[in-house]
């Protein structure tokens, strides 16, 4: 290697890692402490680490620092360390992300760590039973030492790819399902760029590659976070407000905008407490998913706020009882749901409705006509909050 090739794989690294430095630094400053935004800093972290790593590694390939034998074993051994961590860290990530039980067991965590603490203790054990078992005499690496590298961080990364691809077929929700793809991407191109440069290029592939696709999962990442309702995986109010500016009165098509809230639920949360509230509010929020897949005309839905849900029906038939026929619906899924999951309370929910009336009509006019009708509703059967 010559130096200009050091200089450029230099510089790659140091660009990747400034991006990366970005990117956790605003993760950090935006952070609510929640458990999978913590294990995806960590995993930045260890990205950031190898990439250091293996940029030194490289100026001992070209020659600018000294190939003398500790420091190519020191570095090789990093680079081996980090690249099973990262791969961890992500498995973790998605673990969080998804909401595994698994990563709430600290005997489970140490158990899936595990395999790392074994192949370290391996490596270092067959340095020292023949230190040229993976750096030969010319303190060049020797044929196991790749793939005993990515070994163990495949294994990672392929388990968490099958788990979010089974996780995406399970599920009905099409964001869920675009969620769940995304998270498997990423560790198929995680493991592509790394082969690219193991076998084929001489180049710093992997570097660009991991930033290029931790910043696209990134910001995809933060488009959820701002359109989707953490809890119920729903449109968010900031989400409801762009889809309704974008909605006008149209000649042959029949806009409805619909308002639901789960009846007594200030009981629920006074008498079962707020974790049972989340739980009244994820039933309720998949039973409109499930009811309103069931309907053939589009069908915007949203968490509006609280416990309120709003809908937003377009239908370009003749036929405006698609609001009659998902209130039906709707309340036939929540007496199911409810007998199913024996919960100590009726669930229940009280729904009005409107459409838009003309050319001079407003969807946000429209959606106060649908929310006051929601409250007749609500008095009409007794139903406080």
């Amino acid at each position: 290697m010559s130096t200009e090739y050091v200089v450029f794989y230099t510089e790659a690294s140091i660009v990747c890692t400034v991006i990366l430095c970005m990117l956790l630094i605003h993760d950090v400053l935006h952070s609510t402490k929640q458990e999978k935004q913590i294990w995806f800093n960590r995993s930045i972290i260890s990205f950031i680490a190898y990439f250091i790593s293996d940029a030194f590694w490289a100026a001992v390939l070209g020659g600018v620092l000294p190939n003398e034998r500790w420091l190519v074993v020191l570095l090789n051994f990093t680079n081996y360390i980090l690249m099973s961590v990262m791969a961890y860290m992500w498995f973790m990530f998605m673990a969080a992300s998804e909401k595994l039980a698994f990563r709430n067991s600290r005997a489970k965590r140490f158990l899936l760590f595990l395999p790392i603490a074994a192949s370290i203790l391996f490596i270092v054990i067959a340095y020292i039973a023949d230190p040229y078992f993976w750096i030969d005499e010319n303190n060049s690496l020797g044929p196991w030492y790749h793939p005993l590298q990515i070994a163990l961080p495949l294994l990672y990364l392929l388990a968490s790819c099958v788990i979010s691809v089974i996780h995406a077929r399970r599920t009905e929700s099409k964001d869920e399902k675009a969620n769940c793809l995304l998270f498997a991407v990423i560790p198929l191109g995680v493991i592509f760029v790394g082969l690219i440069q193991v076998l084929t290029l001489n180049a710093p592939t992997f570097c660009f590659g991991c930033t290029v696709m931790l910043l696209w999962f990134y910001i995809q990442h933060m488009q959820t976070l701002i359109s989707v309702d953490e809890l119920t995986r729903l449109n968010s109010r900031g989400q409801i407000n762009r889809y309704m500016a974008q909605v006008r009165y149209r000649e042959n098509v029949i806009i409805s905008v619909m308002m639901i809230d789960i009846d007594r639920f200030k009981q629920i949360n006074d008498t079962f407490g707020h974790a049972e509230g989340d739980t009244a509010l994820m039933l309720v929020s998949e039973a409109i998913k499930r009811t309103c897949g069931q309907i053939k005309t589009p069908i915007f839905i949203g968490r509006y706020g609280g416990d309120e849900f709003t809908l937003i029906i377009q239908d370009q038939g003749e036929d405006d009882n698609y609001p009659a026929q998902v209130t039906q619906a709707l309340r036939a899924a929540l007496a199911e749901k409810t007998r199913e999951k024996q919960l100590p309370y009726d669930l229940e929910v009280s729904i009005g409705y409107d459409r838009l009336r003309d050319k001079s009509d407003t969807m946000n006019a429209c959606l106060i006509r649908a929310d006051e009708k929601l409250y007749i509703d609500k008095r009409s059967r007794g139903a406080g909050r």
